[in-house]
């Protein structure tokens, strides 16, 4: 009966019938029902269809039915009352697979990292080894090289100051090299003086002597016999081939445009050990202005090394100088150059000091057995500086009241008779592959202290120490503009390209047409002009802007604008300025930016003052609405790095512009009323007759009249 009712079941049931039947037979064995061979008592009878609970998680899951008929193997028709069963891993068994698989992954990065570890030490070391052997012979190679300059040393001494014999006898003793060329150095005068060095400038020496070197060899020298100067005029170098390079350079370009003293009597006094015109002060104090139109890579030395050469001359010079109530002539000269080495060093408010120093002692100079006319040359240039220097930063003058301001205006002085020359100088040879020029550097700087008087009374006028600036004070000075370029002597205007006119001839046109402007743009800033009178003094103040650019233009072609001035580099400015703001189009503003910047950028090789001056000017354009050249960045390199501390140095104040407040509140307000009767009267009808005027300025002048006419008919 149980195996029909069995075989009649499904597959799916029988193995719970199987188990419910033999349980089933089992309870009802004779002494089961009441208990028989159970001490605990009749046991429950279990349900068909259930698992015993006394089987495992593994064993319970395998008895049951797989739920998923994927997972089922179809059944086989010859064994049709057998089911097969496909096991699946429990949770339980794929955790304690994964952990197997991460403790033994985990095990594994553990060896590597170990293995890392070691080759990171071993690498390590091995880095140890490499660098200690790269220091040894970094260490052996500088060890050679300076073996090598000992041995240089030596070898140009040999033939040269008569220490043959006794380089030899050390040599066979076994010395060094360097206690040789000790022992020779302890023969220069200057070496003997070394003690007088302070210890932080002995990197100096070796600086020093490459330049020494050099210029030896560019003219064909290799001693030291013919060489040596006389040690009372610097500590700082021996060779008179490298003092002879730094004259001629500043007296290239430096003396022409700032004449401070008188240029044949200082080499006189050089060169025959006399103080009379010449000191140790003056001497280190030209040389540290000169080293400034030093091209480094002419003598294949860092740009550092140059300022370090610079510095050491400078230094020297401070100590030289002594204050005193009567302060000699020369050292009064020496702190005017000391004032142009400062600020072409970017460092104006250090340099102010010496201006402002030497121009108080001009009144307690002791001459010294100085003739007057050298006294009259040193007081018209000082004064001209002092003017020049405020005027570029719009500054009040600062300078005594001297009783012969005007009458010394080296009247007494030979102008005729100036026998200095002018030869185009950059480095050592130059003397020799171009022809000697008369200079005119006396006419020069007597032209150039007659528009700085009238510089002068422009100052003052708009500083208000002349009373109220009225048309007819205003229109005076712009006549005596007029008047002093007029009285120019013949070699002194022709400027076009045909002339080949010198550099400081050049700069002292730029000099006059920014002094114009400077005049006249005070007007233009209080508003007090309307309508055609304001067209007027726009076009004359843009007109000579754009003659003093088109001149830079010029000295740029001819010379090089690598040896501008600090103070010239004002002028650039100013003139590129006034065209940016008054005529942006005409010409391009960035066309007169780029060129300005440009031209900053080849002075600022050895004048750092140009970097900050160059950002300035960047920022003027950008505030007037000019687009900057596409290549700034190639241009000014370093354009931006500048902070407030860098223009002071170089303005000694925050802008180069002129200050509105100071010149507006001074200028009267009934100028526009008395102008155009007062420019008739004075300008166009002066008191004296006007000196007659070569063809080339008459057609300017007409221009001139003609928009005059216009004015006054409007």
């Amino acid at each position: 009966m149980s195996t029909d009712s069995s075989s009649g079941t499904g597959a799916t049931s029988r193995s719970y019938s199987t188990s419910s039947n033999s349980v089933s037979q089992a309870s009802e064995r004779p002494g089961d029902a009441d208990g028989a061979g159970n001490d605990d008592g009749p046991r429950k009878r279990r349900t068909p269809g259930t698992v015993a609970i006394i089987a495992c998680a593994e064993c319970r899951k395998a008895r049951q039915k797989v739920p998923r008929p994927s997972t089922a193997i179809p059944p086989n028709p010859t064994l049709s009352s057998i089911a097969c069963y496909v096991p699946i891993p429990s949770q339980q068994a794929l955790t304690l697979a994964s952990r197997s698989v991460t403790a033994r992954a985990r095990i594994h990065a553990h060896a590597e990292i170990a293995n890392l570890r070691k080759d990171n030490t071993r690498l390590r070391s091995i880095n140890e080894q490499v660098s200690e052997d790269a220091s040894d012979l970094q260490q052996k190679y500088q060890d050679l090289q300076t073996s090598q300059q000992w041995q240089q040393i030596i070898l140009n001494e040999i033939g040269s100051n008569g220490h043959d014999r006794e380089i030899i006898r050390k040599l066979r003793l076994g010395e060094t090299s360097e206690k040789i060329a000790r022992w020779l150095s302890e023969q220069d005068p200057i070496s003997r003086n070394m003690h007088m060095i302070p210890p932080d400038e002995y990197s100096l020496l070796d600086i020093v002597h490459a330049f020494e070197l050099h210029y030896r060899m560019e003219e064909g020298q290799h001693g030291q016999g013919s060489d040596t100067v006389d040690c009372q005029w610097t500590q700082v170098s021996s060779s008179l081939t490298l003092l002879n390079h730094l004259f001629n350079l500043y007296f290239t370009w430096v003396h022409p445009i700032h004449m401070l003293f008188s240029e044949i009597a200082f080499k006189q006094s050089f060169d025959n050990s006399d103080n009379t015109y010449c000191s140790s002060a003056l001497v280190n104090a030209v040389c540290a202005m000169a080293c400034r139109l030093v091209n480094a890579g002419d003598v294949d030395e860092e740009t550092d090394d140059v300022a370090t050469l610079a510095n050491g001359f400078m230094n020297q010079a401070r100590r030289e100088v002594l204050p005193a109530k009567g302060m000699p002539l020369t050292s009064v000269q020496a702190l005017a150059v000391m004032y142009l080495a400062e600020l072409s060093n970017g460092k104006a408010r250090n340099a102010i000091g010496y201006l402002r120093t030497c121009t108080e002692y001009l009144k307690v100079i002791d001459l010294d057995g100085q003739s007057f006319d050298a006294r009259e040359i040193t007081l018209c240039g000082i004064q001209t500086l002092n003017t020049s220097s405020t005027g570029m930063t719009y500054q009040k003058l600062y300078a005594p009241e001297f009783q012969d301001l005007e009458s010394s205006s080296m009247q007494h002085i030979d102008l005729d008779g100036d026998r200095n020359v002018w030869r185009f100088y950059r480095t050592a040879g130059d003397h020799q592959d171009f022809p000697v020029r008369p200079s005119h550097a006396l006419l020069t700087a007597f032209h150039q202290s007659r528009l700085f008087r009238i510089i002068h009374a422009s100052l003052n006028l708009y500083c208000g120490l002349c009373g109220r600036a009225t048309a007819e004070a205003i229109l005076i000075l712009y006549r005596r503009y007029l008047d002093w370029e007029d009285d120019l002597p013949p070699v002194l205007r022709r400027i076009d390209v045909e002339a080949q006119p010198l550099p400081h001839v050049l700069f002292l046109h730029v000099q006059y047409h920014l002094a114009v402007i400077q005049h006249l743009a005070p007007l233009l800033q209080s508003k007090v002009f309307n309508g055609s009178n304001e067209d007027f003094i726009v076009g004359l103040v843009i007109q000579h802007a754009k003659d003093a650019v088109g001149i830079l233009q010029q000295l740029r072609r001819l010379y090089s604008t690598r040896y501008l001035m600090p103070l010239m580099s004002f002028c650039v400015i100013h003139t590129g300025d006034t065209l940016i703001r008054y005529t942006p189009h005409d010409p391009p503003g960035t066309q007169v930016v780029e060129f300005c910047l440009t031209t900053l950028q080849e002075a600022s090789v050895g004048f750092p003052i140009c970097g900050p001056l160059q950002e300035l000017f960047r920022r003027a354009a950008v505030e007037c609405g000019v687009q900057l050249p596409s290549n700034i960045e190639e241009i000014t390199g370093n354009l931006g790095s500048y902070g407030m501390d860098d223009i002071l140095d170089a303005c000694t104040r925050l802008d180069y512009k002129q200050p509105v407040d100071q010149s507006v509140r001074h200028v009267d307000d009934k100028v526009e009323e008395e102008w155009a009767s007062k420019w008739q009267q004075i300008v166009e009808n002066p008191a004296r007759p006007p000196p007659p005027m070569p063809p080339w300025r008459r057609e300017r002048r007409s221009g001139k009249q003609m928009r005059i006419d216009t004015m006054l008919n409007a």
